[in-house]
């Protein structure tokens, strides 16, 4: 065999390894991406659901409102209630859009982006859910009763109890924002920060990062 027919049969052999190389690197790719869409399905429908309780809760809080709409008490805890309330449901409503709208046709480094900002999104969804919650969860439980009874409950609730309940609300609020911003919510997170925003993180958003650092070790376009 001549030299250049070495050269050409050795091209060709090149030629073909580098097509099989990128068939079993697109093969992957489909498949750990088929992964990460897969894991949000389950995701995707506990947020649906959270924004259906959401807005449940928004309508029976409005519908008691407006039976007593000239009591202060009222006007106070079923408007807080309700303001609340849609601000938890935007927020889920905003995480179930990111994992919604995820364009796998992207490279796998804005893939990884996309999904570190569902991560943190997620994380001060459950801060406010639970910082919130802590105000909340009396007036939730007393509009929720009085909506589904027609029992005036929030009228016979001790005012001055409501109130200081309320008030310790409003203070592990504030404590819990100034030491969520202290540690978590800066730019130069801690080790201590970040393992907890990932451990706050549903099964799916750790999942859907481990195939992408998978994908990322043999994408030769990254």
């Amino acid at each position: 065999m001549q030299l250049d027919d070495m050269k050409q049969t050795w091209t060709g052999h090149g030629a073909n390894f580098e097509r099989s190389l990128a068939i079993n690197e697109c093969l992957l790719r489909e498949m750990l991406l088929r992964k990460v869409r897969s894991a949000f399905v389950p995701f995707q429908v506990l947020r649906l659901l959270e924004v259906a309780f959401g807005i449940a809760t928004i309508v029976a809080a409005m519908t008691v409102l407006s039976n007593h709409f000239t009591d202060p008490r009222y006007l106070m805890i079923a408007g807080g209630l309700s303001v609340i309330a849609w601000y938890v449901t935007g927020l889920c409503a905003y995480l179930w859009y990111e994992t919604a709208t995820i364009d796998y046709a992207d490279p796998v480094t804005a893939l990884q982006r996309h999904i570190e900002r569902i991560r943190l999104a997620e994380y001060r969804a459950f801060k406010w859910a639970l910082l919130l919650g802590i105000i909340a969860w009396l007036p939730i439980a007393l509009i929720l009763f009085e909506a589904l009874t027609g029992i005036d409950a929030l009228a016979r609730v001790n005012l001055a109890w409501l109130i200081g309940n309320m008030l310790f609300g409003f203070l592990c609020l504030g404590i819990g924002q100034v030491l969520a911003r202290r540690y978590v919510e800066r730019t130069d997170l801690t080790p201590w920060g970040r393992r907890l925003v990932e451990t706050l993180s549903d099964h799916a958003v750790r999942s859907a990062t481990q195939h992408l650092t998978e994908l990322a070790q043999f994408d030769r376009n990254e």
